[in-house]
């Protein structure tokens, strides 16, 4: 995380110019909708009348029934006699408009079925459903039932209503046929695996953003906490309510800052930046927010811009250092009951006793004039907490409103793993009652660690104990839902939350050790090969209930028994090797990174970098081939460095020399043109300088490892994957193009082993000189063409890329806030994928799931966001 507060780069410049995807643009214009319409909902996919662009008439849908789906229920109908649920009346010869009968004639039957009329999609799961409960035994069919039965609550309009009749009489007649029982104990593929029910889902607001939208409407001061879990939206939230208001907003880790202007300036907001500015004389605006500006003399469009005039901003993206400035700037145009600060993360730095910025934090707290303010995280302390903070801010504004907007998203499951390969729940933490007690009160209190509840573990726990009777009859799932309506993955983790509080006491010592033997690893270790990358081939089982060939020879036979070595293998030195569970993520264990990026975040970045190098087991040749190639390539990056230093300077001499021209008449005109302008000695040394530059770079050399050492490869998966592993097919590897590598050869202010790992496809973020190796490195996290990030834990606030997993390095010092914002960074997709968090040292799990007393970051924000002193 960059903390640094300086001015944006020319690379930061261009990166915010890149359009998001269609998908992204969809999302903010939902949100932008969704300010002046909360309850907004609707479904990208399209029945058969929205398909066809045809104007909604009953006529026009009898036709459509008649001609595109008669034909598939005559043939249900032929294949089940019995059932009456699939008759329906409708008109044999409806009377429709001639040019309607045109365009309908242009279309056919079979080009409708590819998956563009949701009504197909309905007719086909009918099918399924009755073609499987036919068969004795079979309860496939159920899975069909629920997709239908939520699919029928989806918004589509103008679905055909004979084939929303059909649809409900068959949801009917097997309705007495499910039990709720049976469809929670198959959560996992009802729900979780059901790819229908993602594609088809609406697309509506979150529950935080209705309600932070819908209270920043109202007149008077006020002050919002906003609490809500990663990944759902709350950095977006500013471009809704920039419909009405003026917003601020304040980051402290830049990258947020950034990446919220990209998606702004996608849907044409007018944006300003505030970084590192001393004075509002630093603030830069885009182009969309200039009001006054010079037109460029060639091409037509904006030249220089006022920055001073910015009357059409509607979003002033600041540092904590530019924060007043920017607050006098937007003042200066805009009355202060139309502005909200919008403070993104106000916790980062928190943890800690003293912090460069606290001194800057408290200053712009005390000397804030905006009435309107939301602080925003998803580890911000709770209203209770932070008593000292809101007292203060009602001081200051009379008659301010405090509002706490909190939300629990939990539509994915994102499994938390130990050191050991064990899917950690909270029934699984102690065999003390007492404490499974006190874990639960504290996720009750903190529901965004529901989201990190493995489902599968949730209903395994359901089924065992309602099952063996070990909670009373009130308290089982049937007494809890009611329908299906009432199943989804949220109701499914409080009811196994409600379900161990029921359970006796005497009775708990029993169902811990009952599941704790059953309990299988979620990552097995890999055993099919060594260390070295050997395939190994079970030859003789040793131990107890093995014994010896009756043919072998026995030399010593009648003679004193002597011992003269045991084998035995000690309990710890098994549990030891145990705890090594998949780390070996360059060579055997890589397989088990499925689906997407992966991030580790550790203190020692180094010690890991190293260690993933070492474990790949590269040759001393094909090392040897690689170093020399990046000296090489550091020489020459030597020289580059050394012209184009010599270039600037020659630039620079340009430039003196056209502002001189300029001041002297109209001879100095022109100056946009000043390298142009170079003559005689000076344009034959540009020219020399210029042909240097283009040979040395042109004998960069590009260096490549052969697959066989590059994670998930193909070759590498021959060499170092399990044989009997099902992930083999969805293991993820990296895609790094030829100019990525030329890039990073180019380099000559990062470490060498960095090189190599990039090759391997892994990039390192961490707090160092390079920025030009950062940048290079947001760009592939970006588009995902990394196999795995190594962060320190400055990166753990506010890193939007897409991860499917994460190691939590046993060397992170964090607290129970910083672990959850740590979570937040795996799982931020829409898809419900293979997840993973995986902790090398089990006390921070611990941690995660007890209450935590005396928290830095309430104990800090309560004197910082404070007018009085500390």
């Amino acid at each position: 995380m960059d903390l640094n507060q300086r001015k944006l780069t020319k690379s930061e410049w261009q990166g915010i110019e890149i359009p998001v995807s269609q998908e992204e643009k969809e999302v903010l214009e939902l949100i932008i909708r969704g300010f002046h319409d909360v309850n907004i909902k609707y479904n990208k996919h399209n029945s058969l009348f929205s398909f066809l662009k045809i104007e909604y008439s009953q006529a026009m849908e009898d036709y459509l029934y008649n001609k595109y789906f008669s034909s598939i229920i005559s043939s249900l109908r032929d294949k089940h006699p019995t059932i009456s649920q699939l008759s329906v009346s409708v008109h044999a010869n409806p009377v429709i408009k001639k040019a309607d009968l045109i365009r309908l004639e242009k279309n056919n039957a079979e080009k409708m079925k590819l998956d563009t009329a949701f009504e197909y999609l309905l007719l086909e799961l009918v099918k399924k459903i009755l073609t499987q409960s036919q068969k004795p035994g079979n309860a496939t069919w159920i899975i069909d039932y629920f997709t239908l039965y939520k699919l029928t609550r989806v918004t589509i309009s103008n679905v055909n209503r004979h084939i929303r009749q059909i649809v409900n009489n068959i949801l009917s007649k097997f309705e007495d046929e499910i039990e709720m029982s049976t469809v929670v104990s198959n959560a996992v593929e009802f729900i979780e695996k059901n790819k229908l029910l993602l594609t088809y889902s609406d697309s509506v607001l979150y529950e935080h953003q209705k309600q932070v939208f819908t209270l920043m409407k109202n007149p008077g001061p006020k002050l919002a906490l906003y609490i809500a879990p990663t990944g759902t939206g709350k950095t977006l939230s500013p471009i809704g309510l920039s419909e009405k208001f003026r917003v601020i907003f304040v980051c402290a880790a830049r990258h947020v800052g950034l990446a919220l202007a990209r998606a702004a300036i996608s849907v044409n907001k007018k944006i300003a930046f505030a970084f590192g500015c001393a004075s509002a004389d630093d603030i830069r605006l885009h182009y969309f927010a200039a009001k006054e500006y010079t037109k460029h003399r060639k091409s037509g469009g904006i030249g220089k811009v006022d920055n001073s005039v910015g009357d059409k901003v509607e979003i002033m993206i600041c540092d904590i250092k530019s924060y007043l400035p920017a607050m006098f700037y937007m003042k200066a145009f805009n009355p202060i009951e139309d502005i909200i600060v919008y403070w993104d993360e106000p916790t980062i730095t928190m943890d800690y006793e003293t912090h460069e910025l606290h001194e800057t934090i408290k200053r712009n707290w005390r000397d804030n004039l905006i009435p309107n303010m939301i602080l925003s995280s998803a580890t911000l302390p709770k209203l209770h907490e932070l008593s000292e903070t809101t007292s203060d801010f009602e001081r200051k504004f009379e008659c301010a409103q405090i509002y706490n907007v909190v939300s629990h998203d939990c539509k994915k499951s994102i499994p938390i793993i130990n050191k050991m390969g064990y899917v950690v729940l909270p029934h699984t933490m102690s065999s003390d009652y007492s404490q499974i007690l006190e874990i639960v009160s504290h996720c009750e209190s903190n529901l965004t660690l529901l989201r990190y509840f493995d489902l599968k573990g949730v209903v395994d726990f359901i089924h065992y104990v309602e099952s063996n009777d070990f909670v009373p009859g009130n308290a089982k799932v049937g007494r809890h839902f009611a329908s299906i309506d009432d199943v989804n993955m949220q109701n499914i983790k409080l009811h196994y939350l409600r379900l161990l509080k029921k359970i006796q006491h005497e009775q708990w010592s029993t169902i811990f050790h009952s599941l704790k033997l059953a309990q299988e690893k979620r990552i097995q270790p890999n055993n099919d090969v060594d260390p070295k990358g050997n395939k190994l081939r079970k030859t003789q089982s040793v131990g107890p209930g093995t014994t010896i060939q009756a043919n072998k020879v026995v030399t010593l036979s009648g003679q004193p028994l002597s011992r003269l070595m045991s084998e035995q293998v000690q309990p710890h030195q098994k549990e030891e090797q145990c705890a090594q569970c998949a780390i070996y993520v360059t060579t055997k264990d890589a397989y088990t990174l499925t689906d997407g990026p992966t991030i580790f975040l550790a203190n020692d970045v180094a010690k890991i970098a190293k260690f993933c190098i070492q474990q790949a087991n590269i040759p001393v040749k094909v090392m040897e081939d690689i170093m020399e190639k990046i000296d090489f390539n550091n020489k020459v990056n030597e020289q580059i460095v050394s012209l184009e230093k010599q270039m600037e300077d020659l630039v620079e001499k340009l430039t003196l020399k056209n502002d001189s021209a300029e001041e002297k008449g109209p001879k100095g005109k022109k100056p946009e043109v000043k390298v142009k302008t170079a003559t005689g000695t000076d344009a034959v040394t540009m020219n020399k300088l210029e042909q240097g530059l283009e040979q040395l770079r042109g004998m960069i050399k590009s260096a490549q490892l052969n697959e066989i050492f590059v994670p998930n490869k193909s070759a590498h998966i021959e060499k170092w994957g399990t044989r009997d592993d099902s992930s083999l097919k969805t293991a993820f590897t990296s895609d790094i193009d030829e100019e990525f590598i030329i890039e990073i050869m180019s380099l000559n202010d990062i470490d060498d082993s960095w090189k190599i790992l990039l090759l391997m496809g892994i990039g390192v973020f961490t707090n160092h000189p390079s920025i030009a190796y950062t940048e290079i490195m947001k760009k592939m996290a970006d588009q995902q063409k990394l196999y795995i990030i190594i962060a320190s834990s400055d990166y753990i606030y506010g890193t939007n890329y897409q991860f499917c997993h994460g190691y939590l390095s046993k060397d992170l010092c964090l607290t129970q806030e910083k672990i959850i914002q740590a979570l937040g960074r795996i799982g931020r997709t829409n898809i419900q994928q293979e997840y993973s968090i995986r902790f090398r040292d089990d006390e921070q799990i611990q941690k995660l799931f007890y209450v935590e007393h005396d928290k830095p970051e309430v104990r800090n924000m309560n004197i910082l966001f404070n007018t009085g002193d500390e």
